[in-house]
């Protein structure tokens, strides 16, 4: 009961994210938010190495490929994509999407790792595919009104750009889900598979913040945000978490981890009125469902557990 108490308390820190992310776009761009969000978590995942000589990071030979994969394409530029959509569309569909991160993982594990298809994989998938679709229905049909001149609709061009971000975000999420994995089977611990992510997402950030336009300062007020979105949601989420982990089976892990969205569409309806219709609502719950029925094949349990590196 702890253990899975834990795993929800977690699962509530992650949406609390919301809270931090989304006013912060309202003064500061995409890459700045991103950008000091990996640099506040490199200095503190530094900070705890320099204490625990045992988590240290030590390089294993071949696994640099994982760390590139992990770090560039994973945190930075997944990370770019999940808060850029945020600007752009419901914050809520938005999390919602991300539900969509295991069909990424399994598949990929199924080509990369070379794990057994369980049977009722193409099932599930579908049925969360099929909710995905129905809850971004009022936006599709949106796309249809506007006819031959719809490329031209600033509108339009916001609500597809929106979701091709998240969905971005959701395949780098998924791919980083796979080689945590593969990175963890080789020796590495979680927190220096962290430190190796992170610290890449950083360097790939710093050469985008030196050739883009952007300030390197922060609005007035926003550092101490996003101190509190990455030590809340981030750090403490985790450490949470994985204490959760050690107290039950993965499979319950993964019934408590629901808690995630249902508090982030709470959050997001409560603070942001970012509401759903009812449709969307019976869209989510199939997606969810899905997501959850594939999350408890038993080739997909240790998946689970490395959604903490994403």
């Amino acid at each position: 009961m702890t253990g899975i108490i834990l795993v929800m308390l977690a699962a509530t820190l992650w949406a609390a994210d919301t809270l931090f992310r989304y006013p912060l776009l309202e003064h500061n761009s995409t890459l700045q938010i991103v950008f000091y969000e990996h640099l506040i978590l490199v200095l503190i995942l530094a900070a705890i190495q320099i204490f625990v000589p045992k988590w240290r990071f030590s390089y294993i030979k071949g696994t640099l490929f994982g760390f590139v994969l992990i770090g560039i394409f994973g945190s930075a530029i997944g990370t770019l994509a999940f808060t850029k959509a945020f600007s752009l569309m419901n914050p809520t569909i938005v999390i919602l999407i991300q539900k969509l991160q295991p069909i990424v993982a399994i598949s990929l594990s199924v080509i990369l790792l070379k794990e057994k298809l369980q049977k009722h994989f193409l099932l599930w998938s579908s049925v969360s595919l099929l909710g995905s679709i129905v809850m971004i229905a009022p936006d599709i049909l949106a796309l249809l009104h506007e006819e031959a001149t719809w490329h031209y609709t600033p509108e339009v061009i916001a609500i597809l750009s929106g979701y091709g971000c998240a969905l971005l975000a959701v395949i780098a999420w998924g791919a980083s889900t796979v080689y945590g994995r593969k990175l963890s089977l080789t020796g590495y611990s979680s927190v220096q598979i962290m430190s190796g992510r992170f610290a890449l997402g950083l360097i790939f950030l710093c050469f985008a913040m030196g050739y883009s336009t952007e300030q390197v300062s922060l609005s007035e007020g926003s550092l101490s945000s996003l101190v509190y979105m990455v030590l809340l949601s981030g750090l403490l989420g985790m450490f949470i978490y994985y204490k959760g982990l050690e107290r039950i089976p993965a499979r319950y892990g993964t019934i408590a981890e629901l808690f995630f969205p249902v508090s982030a569409v709470a959050i997001n309806w409560y603070v942001f009125d970012a509401t759903l219709t009812i449709p969307q609502m019976f869209g989510a719950i199939m997606l969810i469902g899905g997501a959850l029925m594939l999350s408890r094949e038993p080739n997909t349990h240790n998946s689970q557990t490395t959604n903490a590196v994403q």
